[in-house]
């Protein structure tokens, strides 16, 4: 079977793949959910009745449908099920999905490590080529912490802790959220002069910046050498190989003594907003400084700028009033 709308129906990987979901590993399927509960959003055991009825139903619609909440794939070596996951609770305006996998219960205590990286290396075509995602992500209860750093060798970043998120036997457990966005944060350069000013002087960036006289061209030049020349300011661009600069990154470290604090400062193309990369673009250089060396970040934003107050506030920034601004601080 085939689905609708997706370019990359399967991928391999020597002799693994990820194919459509075959109906006939319903039954493994099944086995396996049963045995992993502790680590799945799953209530009470599967039986064969109502796992042939979602297959039936749910799975077999997967198929049909032009825009489908969930693509799910048979993850085989040499033709022989022996897990299954995909992409699930896709979101089209906002071009992002969760990211599903779970293998043969006998597999997870010794190869663990080998098919999650497997998994990973074959979904990522298909989300972001195949689908033209913006982001994946994974929320898992915090219970394997050996998957952490596959994901994030895989360059996935640990975007934020949900506390409280299940309670089990009277404990709170929390769920951690790491995601890969289909773009990355690379240095700056002088060949950035000019896309940079024109985001600066666009009405809706400076509607929420703190100075609002006019930027000129040349002025700006002048700031924008004078900030790559700068030892204390490390300044990048958030970069999609699809559709090339889509917003700035910058830390002007503030002081060297420790704990190193530097204030951050981003902005977005107006055409990016409202796609998430507001907490895309922070979760980034969040990682960029702590490679700097950088424990505390300080960013400032009008009170007006609900946008920006919410992405700090969802990233775990204490808030601090101020009678001009609102000052958002964290330590990394």
């Amino acid at each position: 079977m085939r689905y609708k709308n997706l370019s990359i129906q399967e991928k391999h990987l020597g002799e693994y793949a990820l194919v459509p979901i075959r109906m006939n590993d319903q039954c493994l399927i099944r086995k396996w959910r049963n045995e992993q509960m502790y680590h799945l959003r799953q209530q009470e055991p599967l039986t064969e009745e109502n796992q042939r009825i979602y297959f039936d139903t749910v799975v077999a619609s997967l198929f049909t449908s032009e825009h489908p909440s969930q693509f799910l794939f048979s993850y085989v070596q040499g033709g022989d099920c022996i897990g299954y996951g995909g992409l699930v609770h896709i979101n089209y305006e906002k071009q992002s999905a969760e990211l599903s996998f779970i293998m043969a219960t006998e597999l997870e205590e010794t190869q663990f490590a080998m098919h999650w990286s497997n998994f990973l290396k074959l979904i990522q075509p298909i989300a972001f080529q195949g689908l033209g995602l913006q982001r994946i992500f994974t929320y898992a209860y915090d219970l394997r912490p050996h998957l952490y750093p596959i994901l994030e060798n895989h360059g996935f970043y640990r975007e934020r802790i949900l506390p409280n998120a299940l309670i089990e036997d009277g404990k709170s457990i929390s769920a951690i959220v790491h995601s890969k966005w289909n773009a990355n944060l690379r240095p700056a350069t002088p060949m950035d002069e000019d896309v940079t000013y024109q985001w600066a002087k666009d009405p809706l960036v400076r509607k929420y910046s703190f100075q609002q006289e006019e930027i000129t061209k040349e002025g700006h030049a002048r700031w924008f050498q004078s900030k790559l020349e700068n030892p204390n300011c490390f300044y990048f661009l958030l970069q999609s190989e699809k559709t090339g600069p889509m917003g700035s990154f910058r830390l002007d470290v503030l002081s060297a003594d420790k704990p190193c604090t530097a204030h951050i400062s981003y902005l977005l193309d107006p055409k990016t907003h409202g796609k998430g990369l507001g907490i895309a673009i922070l979760v980034m250089g969040e990682f960029e400084a702590r490679q700097q060396g950088i424990s505390v970040l300080i960013g400032e934003v009008i009170a007006e700028n609900s946008a920006s107050c919410a992405i700090f506030a969802k990233l775990g920034y204490e808030r601090e009033l101020l009678h001009d601004r609102i000052r958002y601080k964290k330590s990394l």
